[in-house]
């Protein structure tokens, strides 16, 4: 007579992780959530915050809608301020934006590409101080930079504010080894055979690799 055999103890451990993984993951999840609703909270609070008028947003449910005439009072109101200021300051912050954006990524793409791969005197000293630059606080910068601009009579103007945000030694760093890492020096070597220029190479060749 034979008996049923006990479970083998691998078995039993698989099925035992197999367990705490699902109850991590569910644990995981929860916790995620709630993170995602935390953080979403205050959007929503903006949200219906735009529908009620001075009175109703102390006196009616902090997290619900209360009247969309009141939301559409509000935005004709907040558009027409002051003969329309706030579409100025939406214009203005396109601007800057979209300027100190574009024209820092390019300073910082061309510099980490020629800290990359280009050998030339003081290049390890600039990029020492270029990190060394990182760890100022911007606002021990506020100070000089004014008075910088002041000399050439560009402080109340647009680029007061485009101008210094162009350098960003934080992106050149990364920009730098971003380069390093997946731009080989044999690609670069095979276009300047082909008869490419430096700056063929860089437009043709390095810059199409570093789209990501």
């Amino acid at each position: 007579m034979t008996t049923a055999a006990a479970p083998a103890p691998a078995v039993t451990a698989r099925a035992h992780r197999r367990a705490s993984a699902a109850r991590g993951r569910v644990t995981v999840n929860a916790v995620m959530v709630a993170m995602i609703l935390y953080f979403l909270l205050p959007f929503w609070w903006l949200v219906v915050a735009a529908t009620k008028n001075n009175d109703a947003l102390f006196s009616t449910a902090a997290l619900w809608f209360h009247s969309p005439a009141s939301f559409f009072d509000n935005l004709r109101q907040l558009f027409t301020y002051n003969d329309g200021e706030y579409l100025r300051w939406m214009g203005n912050t396109a601007i800057y934006a979209g300027v100190s954006g574009v024209g820092a990524t390019a300073v910082a793409t061309f510099a980490g590409y020629a800290f990359a791969k280009y050998r030339f005197p003081g290049r390890n000293l600039l990029f020492s101080s270029l990190l060394g630059a990182i760890m100022v606080p911007a606002t021990a910068l506020a100070i000089p930079t004014y008075l910088l601009l002041s000399k050439v009579a560009l402080t109340n103007t647009m680029w007061a504010v485009i101008l210094p945000s162009l350098l960003n030694p934080f992106g050149v760093y990364l920009v730098r080894v971003y380069v390093q890492e997946s731009l080989p020096d044999e690609l670069l070597e095979a276009a300047r055979v082909d008869g490419a220029g430096e700056l063929r190479v860089l437009f043709n060749v390095a810059l199409p690799t570093l789209k990501p």
